[in-house]
């Protein structure tokens, strides 16, 4: 008799996806693993594992996986596609920025985001050069521009007038 696997199994592993890219390829990991179920000369699923997740991931993922029995293709199959489900359920937030985000950047965005937003959010980067000092955030129907330019363009409208007049006195 196998041991159930239950939601918190992926939670354990949704909880280490942090942005859109890691879901891209946990997605394609999730694919190669259900195709080497079936044939007898594929990598282990271990290998796979290992060589195309991020760490973060791999680890329970592969904790989870080991725990289901060996003999049953199925299982394994049933949970990838479960896993699946789960991941298609995160919710985006989008954030551009005007700089190619570091790994240390992304993990404090993510404590920032998962304590304020949620646990089940995870972040679609994109690069805007044209940013200066700022971000665009969309998340739930609600955007947001913060950035040095429009804080600049905002002070300066209401003194538009007054430095015109300066200008072409």
């Amino acid at each position: 008799m196998s041991t159930p696997i239950h939601t918190t199994s992926y939670d354990d592993i949704c909880l280490n996806v942090r942005t859109t890219h890691e879901r891209s390829m946990l997605y394609n990991g999730i694919e190669a693993l259900t195709e080497a179920l079936y044939k007898k000369k594929a990598a282990s699923l271990e290998e796979i594992i290992d060589t195309q997740l991020p760490y973060a991931v791999a680890r329970p993922l592969k904790g989870t996986l080991m725990r289901l029995p060996l003999s049953s293709p199925d299982a394994a199959k049933e949970f990838l596609a479960g896993l699946h489900d789960a991941l298609t359920q995160l919710q985006i937030l989008s954030l551009e920025v005007a700089f190619e985000p570091t790994e240390e950047t992304i993990a404090v965005l993510t404590v920032w985001m998962r304590e304020h937003i949620g646990a089940d959010v995870i972040m679609d980067i994109s690069i805007d050069r044209t940013l200066l000092g700022g971000s665009r955030i969309s998340f739930g129907g609600r955007y947001k521009e913060i950035n040095l330019a429009s804080i600049i363009e905002s002070a300066l409208g209401d003194q538009r007038e007054i430095i015109k007049h300066m200008l072409y006195e």
